[in-house]
């Protein structure tokens, strides 16, 4: 009787090292594969981050500035420029008592009217800070003159009254006194043939900060209406750039509430003047920076003619955008410095340049024009 014997052999050592060898080269593959999947994951979360937030921001903007000026740029002379005199419940809110809240502590307390004025330099990094003002009363917008020397305390006299109800926020100024005045409405007023408009509620008062309605009886006086304290609300406001990269807004009129967040991601906001330059003829043909002659915020403010010339001249904004996204690289995506207003002369760009701990991050600069439509209405 035979044996059959059967050997088991098992795997040699050149074999195993080959196996060996395959299977790191696999895991090496993969892992690469996965490691290069998580960084394009990363660009295209960073990229839609950053897109969906451009959107928005730029909307927002587009937005405010779009009504600037409106409902009071038909009264220049006296409008553009004028010192702003306001409260609320019998306390001063302009020119303010205290100063603004971050990030908007170093604008001056005396605001001047005005549809766009830009503070250079006076946000976070040294971003500049955007000052808008804008009616929204839904009327013809027209400058209603005073009857001489009947302005008086709670009340001026208009040849009518016509669309005006209680609760309306109407701006009374004079084109010889660079001082104007916020009042609202008396509570129940109902415009028509009437001729005395009277004054009542939250927003009004017959002195502020020195200034009395009764100032206003004598030179040729304007009332404007610029919206309502319920419905239709004026906007004056501050624009700018604040702690952890957030974009702020700040309601001058405290009609809303106080230092809003209005976006996050926006590490610098830069803007530039397109202005109409003589002989005008309504037409952007020159871009200026808030830091040019006659255009800084202190030459705009001096409530002289060539002040009021110069914010006529504006008619439009340019607005670029510094974004970053929250996501983290393992290496870095973003080069030293990023060119704003690469279109304009090289006096006009600006140059960002990135901290060195965040260029594992992404950015996106964008850049925009806004027209002023309004300012074109009171050439």
């Amino acid at each position: 009787m035979s044996r059959r014997v059967r050997l088991h052999h098992g795997f040699s050592l050149p074999e195993l090292m080959v196996a060996m060898v395959i299977g790191l080269v696999l895991t090496l593959t993969i892992s690469t594969m996965v490691a290069r999947q998580e960084s394009v994951r990363r660009g295209v979360t960073s990229g839609n981050d950053l897109t969906s937030n451009t959107a928005y921001v730029s909307y927002l903007l587009d937005r405010e500035l779009r009504s600037a000026g409106a409902g009071f740029s038909q009264a220049v002379a006296s409008n553009y420029g004028c010192t702003l005199h306001a409260s609320r419940n019998a306390t001063q809110l302009l020119p303010a008592t205290a100063a603004f809240p971050a990030p908007f502590a170093s604008i001056p307390r005396d605001y001047r009217l005005a549809p766009v004025m830009v503070f250079a330099g006076a946000g976070a990094g040294g971003s500049d800070v955007i000052a808008i003002a804008a009616g929204h009363s839904g009327l013809s917008e027209t400058a209603l003159p005073v009857s001489p020397g009947t302005a008086a305390a709670g009340q001026v006299k208009l040849s009518n009254t016509l669309g005006m109800r209680g609760g309306d926020l109407v701006l009374v100024s004079q084109d010889a006194l660079p001082r104007c005045m916020l009042q609202q409405v008396s509570t129940g007023f109902v415009g028509g043939s009437a001729e005395i408009l009277t004054f009542g509620g939250s927003m009004a008062a017959d002195v502020i900060a020195g200034l009395a309605l009764a100032d206003f009886a004598i030179g040729n006086t304007n009332v404007s209406v610029l919206g309502n304290a319920t419905g239709n609300q004026p906007r004056m406001q501050l624009l700018g750039i604040g702690a952890n990269n957030t974009l702020f807004s700040y309601d001058l009129l405290q009609l809303t509430a106080d230092a809003q967040a209005l976006a996050e991601g926006i590490v610098d906001m830069r803007v530039r003047y397109g202005i109409d330059s003589a002989p005008r003829d309504g037409t952007v043909d020159n871009w200026v920076a808030p830091t040019s002659a006659g255009f800084t915020a202190a030459a705009l403010r001096d409530g002289s003619a060539a002040a009021q010339s110069n914010l006529q001249s504006i008619l439009s904004i340019r607005i670029a955008l510094v974004l970053r996204s929250d996501l983290v690289d393992k290496a870095d995506v973003t080069p030293p410095t990023l060119t704003l207003f690469s279109t304009l002369p090289a006096a006009l760009q600006q140059t960002y340049t990135v901290p060195t701990s965040t260029k594992t991050q992404r950015y996106r600069t964008v850049e925009f024009t806004v027209p002023l439509r309004n300012v074109r209405y009171a050439r």
